[in-house]
Parts: structure tokens; C-alpha cells; sequence
């Protein structure tokens, strides 16, 4: 993938983390800028997945009301609320 096409394809997914539900901006879009890059490709492709799913469903697989039935998406929830917890941790100690 080129430097153009990789730009492009990280401001798609900056857009995709903006949310209705605004309280999903801040996780998806801190995990986006955080973790993004250190995931395998596989992991990447169940992100985009992810934020290809309804506000309500991603709410409710955050908090763990559900669970989504596709693994790679149950993993990337996993993901994002340790790295969540620890983004969360480290604002309340400044």
C-alpha cells in the first residue's frame, strides 16, 4: 500500500470512529490513533469491521451487554476496553 493510499485509508477511518452515539467518539478514536498500527492485519480488518456496525451494537458489546458472534470483532472489543481502562486510569491520576 502506498504512503497516499495508507493517508487516505487512516483519514476513512478517523471519520468512521465519529460516532452519533458520542460517547463511542472518544474510545474508537483513541484506540484508532493509539493501537491502530500495532495490530496484525487481520485484527485491522475486524476494527473496520466493527465500525462498520451499528452505534447501538458497539455500545452495547463496550459495556458488555452482548457479544458480537464474529471473534475478531469480540477480540478488538477486548482491545479497546484495556486500552480504554488505561487511558481512563492515567486522566484521572494527571
Amino acid at each position: 500500500m502506498t504512503e497516499q493510499m495508507e493517508k487516505e485509508r487512516m483519514v476513512r477511518l478517523r471519520w468512521a470512529c465519529r460516532r452519533t452515539l458520542q460517547v463511542l467518539d472518544r474510545p474508537l478514536g483513541d484506540f484508532l490513533r493509539d493501537c491502530y498500527h500495532e495490530l496484525s492485519m487481520g485484527e485491522q480488518f475486524a476494527f473496520e469491521r466493527l465500525l462498520n456496525s451499528r452505534d447501538q451494537e458497539i455500545l452495547d458489546w463496550l459495556i458488555g451487554n452482548r457479544e458480537p458472534q464474529d471473534t475478531g470483532i469480540c477480540s478488538i472489543i477486548v482491545k479497546i476496553r484495556n486500552h480504554n481502562d488505561k487511558t481512563s486510569r492515567g486522566a484521572n491520576h494527571a
